[in-house]
């Protein structure tokens, strides 16, 4: 086992922090899928919940779970800017426009224009191809 933070352990923590949210050492592993080892990823995540740089909770659905929050530890050296409300509301946020809410309850649904070229469902002018020849629209059979 991990006496201490390594590089490897330092990208590991890097990455669950940066992406944010909940996360199962199975799905970390799945990210780091050729780079380091499972079992790796399960001891770096031990190592970093050990030291308080991320979080645990229990899911009955995937296990425990693992999160940087604001109550963990940032690495020495890292700066990692918290997410908050507020930083969302920037200059450049305020000229998004949400999408456009149609009302489906009270309207008469209009299909598309296909976007056929010309005249590609007109088999009495145009012939088709039957096993390699050309063989013209000849009509219904009676």
């Amino acid at each position: 086992m991990a006496k201490g933070i390594t590089h490897s352990c330092a990208n590991v923590w890097r990455g669950v922090a940066r992406a944010g949210g909940w996360w199962s050492v199975a799905r970390i592993a799945s990210d780091w899928d050729g780079v380091y080892a499972a079992e790796e990823v399960a001891e770096h995540v031990a190592t970093l919940k050990r030291g308080g740089f991320l979080q645990e909770a229990e899911s009955r659905r995937h296990g425990a779970l693992y999160a940087y929050t604001i109550g963990c530890h940032q690495l020495p050296g890292e700066t990692l800017t918290p997410v908050t409300a507020e930083a969302c509301h920037t200059e450049d946020n305020a000229s998004i426009v949400p999408p456009p809410q149609h009302d489906v309850m009270h309207t008469v649904y209009k299909p598309s224009q296909p976007t056929y070229r010309p005249d590609a469902l007109d088999h009495q002018a145009c012939p088709s191809l039957h096993m390699g020849k050309r063989r013209a629209f000849r009509g219904e059979a009676a």
